[in-house]
């Protein structure tokens, strides 16, 4: 059960998006598509923007189950190149840093340091950000307008979609220069939304849901990002002590 949520956990935390093994969706909404294209077009001119994320994972093996839940925030300074990432998991708090086409993630206890991965540097430096990453998931699949929808008090337009596997590898392997194979499955259910403000085309809001089931083991997982901040200052300043003790094959133990 451990490697199942661990699989889950991958998908939703480095590519940002999910699949669907089932057979070829429905053809695009013309209006869905059309949102989709004016989104990506006004963010391609971000500078700057804050995020918080919120992941709740649920797995069940026979009689043992385990659910694992995590927050975090963050910041990203596209101009500079950097990112950095704070989050929350057992009452354990994790720093991230990405600067230029290097990422750096502090390792739990009771290791101490950071590993170190490449990041790649075939693709747009903003794809290694989770706005841009999350856009290029609803660019390469169908998607589907879902009319007004009310966000904390505002007023957003709400777009659906629906992923292939093959979208979520393509994805997963640019992500960094190594592969970040899904270990050889395919999501049973899944679906990727997306809260546009129709004043500005900024997405507010970005929620997955995935199922995941292999050997009588069952998983699910939800994410959700809210974006803030938009064109505002941010600080993405690295600590000395990302240097200082680094890991080039993973945090030991992972």
């Amino acid at each position: 059960m451990r490697r199942l949520v661990l699989v889950v956990c991958l998908a939703a935390l480095l590519t940002g998006c999910s699949a669907l093994p089932f057979d070829s969706p429905p053809p695009s909404d013309d209006r869905a598509v059309a949102a989709v294209e004016e989104v990506n077009s006004t963010v391609s001119s971000v500078e700057t923007y804050r995020f918080d994320t919120d992941i709740r994972v649920s797995a069940s093996d026979g009689g043992r189950s385990r659910t694992v839940t995590a927050d975090g925030s963050g910041a990203v300074d596209l101009t500079a190149k950097r990112m950095r990432a704070t989050s929350e998991v057992a009452d354990e708090t994790l720093d991230s840093y990405v600067t230029e086409y290097k990422s750096y993630q502090e390792c739990p206890e009771p290791w101490e340091g950071y590993a170190v991965e490449n990041v790649s540097q075939s693709e747009p430096w903003a794809t290694a950000t989770p706005l841009h990453r999350q856009i290029e998931l609803f660019e390469h699949s169908n998607v589907y307008w879902r009319g007004n929808r009310t966000v904390d008090g505002e007023r957003t337009v709400l777009v659906v979609a629906h992923p292939s596997d093959d979208t979520v590898q393509s994805l997963a392997d640019r992500r960094r220069t190594g592969s970040a194979e899904l270990d050889g499955g395919s999501f049973d259910n899944a679906t990727a939304r997306l809260w546009i403000d129709p004043e500005t085309n900024r997405p507010v809001e970005f929620a997955l849901h995935l199922e995941l089931s292999r050997r009588g083991a069952t998983a699910t997982a939800d994410l959700t990002t809210r974006y803030t901040e938009y064109g505002e200052s941010v600080d993405v300043s690295v600590p000395s002590a990302v240097y200082e003790t680094q890991y080039q094959l993973g945090c030991p133990g992972s």
